[in-house]
């Protein structure tokens, strides 16, 4: 074991004090941004498996975990199917919906989701500007339906929002307003340039 002199103990703590502080503010910064911060994973993946399973329900996983886990975990598909090839091993994400329907000629098939957004809002999973419907929008704490319709119209007009600030345009929403929703929002860039990429390609 090493032992250290006064004046080493002083630098080393300094120089994690440092450290804290440069990836506490990036997290501040990103959040800032609407994005959600990869130093903060969730330790358990709480996912809802739904469908034709012997046992439908919301589990929680170690991550990673594959669509053959939560079903098995679900109690396992019903009788007589068998899953479509391919998508057993598909990874779920965490605040996810796997639900399972039945074909007509016994297969399994996999329609992968997000959970409903009463119980995303209950984990904490923040809804995506550029994505929630009003009446999804609506079920967030502090918005009402006609705040959520604004919400969406401003949405239209811009061709999707940039960053949370973005609310600040919308009527009925203030700083204070705007600082109670940060936790229950948050706007994805990286699909929304994704989408406008695909719509280039497709010109």
């Amino acid at each position: 074991m090493n032992r250290f002199s006064r004046s080493q103990a002083a630098i080393i703590i300094l120089v994690s004090l440092l450290i804290l502080t440069f990836y506490g503010w990036r997290h501040y910064a990103h959040d800032r941004q609407g994005g959600e911060s990869s130093l903060f994973l969730p330790t358990e993946l709480i996912i809802q498996v739904s469908g034709e399973v012997r046992n439908p329900g919301i589990y929680s996983f170690d991550p990673p975990v594959t669509v053959s886990e939560t079903v098995a975990g679900a109690g396992g598909l019903l009788p007589q199917l068998n899953p479509e090839p391919g998508w057993t091993r598909v990874e779920v994400a965490h605040a996810r919906r796997v639900h399972i329907t039945a074909t007509g000629d016994g297969l399994a098939r996999l329609r992968l989701g997000w959970m409903e957004v009463s119980s995303r809002l209950a984990l904490g999973v923040p809804l995506d500007l550029n994505q929630a419907s009003a009446a999804e929008l609506a079920q967030v704490p502090g918005i009402t339906q006609t705040l959520a319709e604004r919400i969406v119209a401003q949405r239209n007009r811009l061709g999707g929002f940039s960053k949370l600030e973005d609310l600040r345009a919308v009527k009925g929403i203030g700083p204070v307003t705007l600082k109670r929703l940060r936790p229950f929002l948050t706007v994805d860039t990286v699909g929304r340039r994704g989408d406008a990429e695909k719509r280039r390609d497709g010109d």
